[in-house]
């Protein structure tokens, strides 16, 4: 039974992960972005909103990422 218990905490955890976007990949995928159209702001909750208000000028895969978490994905450290 603890096993089972053990699998099913496990296999929600990666889910949860699968459907969130990793810090390391949003600085990958919108770093350069952030730094043409949102120097200065700061992180966080203030650069998504900036990405967000320069949507229409960000690289595709940046876009891709903002979509991301337009449609409820969270952002994950690791």
């Amino acid at each position: 039974m603890r096993r089972i218990l053990l699998s099913a905490g496990a296999v929600l955890a990666l889910t949860g992960m699968a459907q969130a976007v990793s810090v390391g990949e949003l600085i990958g995928k919108c770093g350069d972005d952030g730094k043409a159209w949102c120097a200065g702001v700061g992180y966080g909750d203030p650069m998504q909103a900036c990405l967000e208000d320069n949507y229409a000028q960000l690289s595709a895969d940046c876009q891709a990422v903002m979509d991301r978490l337009r449609g409820g994905e969270g952002v994950y450290l690791f």
